[in-house]
């Protein structure tokens, strides 16, 4: 067990960096995807959330673009240039801003001063550019997941249906308010695009597969809502409860969560000491938590997590087989032989999330005398550390 959680640490530490929300999930090396395609990059802005996988040195920027004003006779230019220059720097302040709330290793909520910014930048395009795209999306934004503001993310989504981010929110506010009718539709557009790419669909249904009935799944980003809520869908499993931390922001939802029995830390501010308090008082609904949450939410609770699958269960040793449960997974729901095939970079750098549940068969088939299966497993998991890129960690394990 030891060195299962030595290896979870390292994974950690390299894992999330490339999975981040998403969350991560935004990068620039991905160039052939189709949301970069859209959005040249000219000058350097800090990106909203979308959905690609990136590393913490790698985030992607857009451009400030420029805002449009209908034409008008005997204006000055020096008032138009002044409008529009003031209108770039409320949108580098409201990106900027809402970019760096979303990048944080310990919170999902935006601090004070982010959030005064970013209302600051999104009241100067309400008060100059009324009906644009940026007024509309920032100000649902703002209350993400508020029924009372959807009016404005429909109208953001009207002026550009195939942005990435607004498909994104409109995907995340059907998961928020039970809407799985809107959720379903708009990933498949999704997917359709290649936003969402058939790796990271694969990934989402071995994540389903490896949550026990009746299970509770934490996830961190919408990287991993989006296309696990759709195939919690697909796969009728309507047992598992998704909740997402990014949603707990929202007042309408820690509501619905608490009628379903779920008891909220007395805080607004979601962060590390958020969940953990969340984990703590709701130990007996059958938590467990994706792979992907930085290490920083993992501390002070490590002991009580094992690897289950892609996950890993939080104080559950009473009740769960971890062993029986993680050879299950390896022998019957995944597909044990494609895990070391590259597939593309979404899932790619998800793939480092089945080591430890790789590993921890290993071990077992090791304790049983299994030669054979012993060889075959090992295999498998230098296949898939080479795919994440992990083989350095992996041989630390193993010395």
């Amino acid at each position: 067990m030891r060195q299962i959680i030595l290896l979870v640490s390292l994974l950690f530490c390299t894992v999330f960096s490339k999975a981040q929300t998403q969350e991560n999930t935004y990068n620039n090396s991905n160039k052939t995807t189709n949301t970069q395609q859209q959005d040249s990059v000219k000058t350097p802005a800090p990106q909203l959330e979308e959905i690609q996988v990136t590393t913490k040195k790698s985030k992607s920027y857009r451009t400030v673009s420029e805002p449009k004003f209908s034409e008008s006779d005997g204006k000055a230019d020096k008032d138009s240039n002044e409008s529009i220059q003031q209108l770039k720097n409320a949108k580098y302040q409201f990106e900027s801003n809402y970019s760096n709330s979303k990048h944080q290793l310990t919170r999902r909520s935006a601090s004070p001063e982010e959030l005064l910014n970013m209302k600051q930048g999104a009241q100067l395009y309400a008060n100059m550019l009324p009906g644009s795209f940026e007024k509309h999306f920032y100000t649902y934004l703002l209350s993400k997941y508020d029924p009372k503001q959807f009016s404005e993310l429909q109208q953001a989504a009207k002026l550009e249906p195939t942005k990435t981010e607004v498909q994104q929110e409109l995907a995340a506010f059907g998961v928020a308010v039970n809407n799985q009718e809107l959720a379903d539709s708009v990933t498949l557009q999704m997917i359709a695009q290649n936003k969402i790419s058939a790796g990271l669909l694969s990934y989402a249904t071995d994540m389903v597969n490896s949550v026990p009935a009746n299970g509770t799944l934490l996830l961190h980003g919408y990287t991993e809502l989006i296309p696990v809520n759709f195939e919690k869908n697909t796969l009728g499993r309507t047992d598992l409860e998704l909740i997402s931390v990014d949603l707990m922001q929202s007042p309408d939802y820690q509501a619905a969560l608490v009628s379903k029995g779920f008891v909220m830390p007395n805080s607004t501010f979601v962060d590390t000491v958020f969940v953990q308090t969340f984990c703590s008082l709701n130990a007996s609904k059958n938590l467990y938590m994706s792979m992907s949450f930085p290490k920083e939410y993992f501390q002070g609770i490590s002991s009580s997590l094992n690897p289950v699958g892609l996950t890993f269960a939080y104080d559950q040793s009473a009740s769960l087989d971890y062993n029986a449960w993680n050879i299950s997974m390896v022998e019957t729901k995944w597909k044990k032989y494609e895990l070391g095939i590259g597939k593309d970079q979404q899932s790619d750098a998800l793939s480092a999330n089945y080591l430890p549940a790789l590993l921890s068969v290993s071990r077992l088939y090791e304790q049983y005398n299994k030669t054979e299966n012993v060889k075959e497993i090992n295999h498998i998991i230098m296949s898939v550390a080479t795919r994440a890129r992990k083989t350095g960690q992996l041989s630390k394990i193993k010395r």
